[in-house]
């Protein structure tokens, strides 16, 4: 069915930050839920996993981590993932404000402070629009305001920020008017690029509002220009078509994902890295199994006449599994990486 596989990795997941946010293009569902799970626990547990990676020679393996699923972390957690990212090889500078409870007056004033005295030198904000446009996407009244407020804060005290914009249906026409706050904001913007939703989480419900060929080749130069990012090369689905048929007969690339909480954490401390590695791997041979091939979903289930942008083949990978779903009526689990 399914074909071969390739594990490049692992990435164990903590939820222990509650997401204040429902926004209507979240690619993580459920997020406002969270553990109970002390995250020293978890950041042995990391560190138990990169110490085999070492000691056994897997650098075919790649060990990551995610901490959320907003980044509304307290401040002992907040230096715990520095740790980690320090672990790895990375820095821990820029806090994404996506999710983060609302904080008024003192409290946020004090809130912003602790940050940047722990390391903290920026923001990551993501904006579906302006103003109610960007409200309504978020699933919180008054965010839009909120987020640019941190921005302003932050730019005011020497804070870098970086900028994600969502473009869709209903976000273009208030796209001007969104650059130019933006443009009003005290600071330096290290990084600012725009991109249509992924085809994940909960934005599969908003096929209807994804930009099309004639959206993209027609962008003003404005926002042509913030394409410059790793997301840079948009294709529609019929666009996508070759270049997937072109690569069906090889091994799918999957990161193995390890999802920590409560319910299963002692018997995860009690087993071995091998162990616990061999049964996330077999579980997922089993699960690529009983789906169809690349081939066979592109035969079955593309669309030659979709004019629709997707930024990556992943994308249009997941789509075609629910499809297939959808046609079948089948149990065939997601495509998550």
């Amino acid at each position: 069915m399914g074909g071969d596989i390739v594990v490049s990795g692992l990435a164990l997941s903590l939820r222990v930050a509650p997401c204040a946010h429902i926004c209507r293009y979240c690619s993580i569902e459920g997020t406002r839920r969270a553990t109970g799970l002390e995250f020293a626990r978890f950041e042995l547990l990391v560190h138990r996993f990169l110490d085999w990676k070492a000691a056994h020679g897997r650098d075919d393996i790649e060990i990551s981590f995610f901490v959320g699923p907003s980044f509304d972390y307290d401040i002992d957690i907040l230096r715990g993932v520095g740790r980690l990212r320090a672990r790895l090889g990375w820095t821990f500078r820029i806090l994404n404000l996506g999710g983060l409870r609302t904080r008024n007056g003192a409290g946020l004033e004090s809130w912003l402070q602790e940050r940047q005295a722990a390391g903290i030198e920026g923001f990551h904000a993501s904006f579906a629009g302006c103003g109610e446009i960007h409200d309504r996407w978020n699933g919180r009244a008054g965010d839009f305001a909120y987020q640019t407020s941190i921005l302003r804060m932050g730019g005011e005290r020497g804070m870098v920020r970086h900028e994600r914009i969502f473009l869709a249906q209903n976000t273009l026409p208030v796209i001007d008017r969104l650059l130019d706050a933006l443009e009003h904001i005290p600071g330096e913007v290290r990084d600012r690029y725009a991109c249509p939703f992924f085809y994940s989480g909960l934005a599969r419900r908003h096929e209807s509002e994804r930009i099309t060929e004639d959206i993209r080749d027609t962008l003003p130069e404005r926002v042509r220009k913030l394409r410059l990012w790793k997301f840079g090369e948009w294709r529609s689905e019929r666009e996508w078509i070759p270049l997937m048929k072109e690569k069906a007969g090889l091994p799918r690339k999957v990161t193995l994902e390890l999802n920590i909480g409560e319910a299963n954490i002692d018997r995860i401390e009690a087993l071995s890295c091998d162990e616990i590695f061999a049964e996330k791997e077999q579980e997922c041979r089993e699960n690529y199994r009983r789906m169809p091939g690349i081939d066979e979903l592109c035969t079955r289930y593309a669309d030659p006449n979709d004019r629709r942008i997707y930024m990556l083949d992943s994308d249009l990978e997941r789509k075609w599994m629910d499809r297939h779903r959808l046609a079948t009526s089948s149990g065939a689990p997601s495509i998550s990486s």
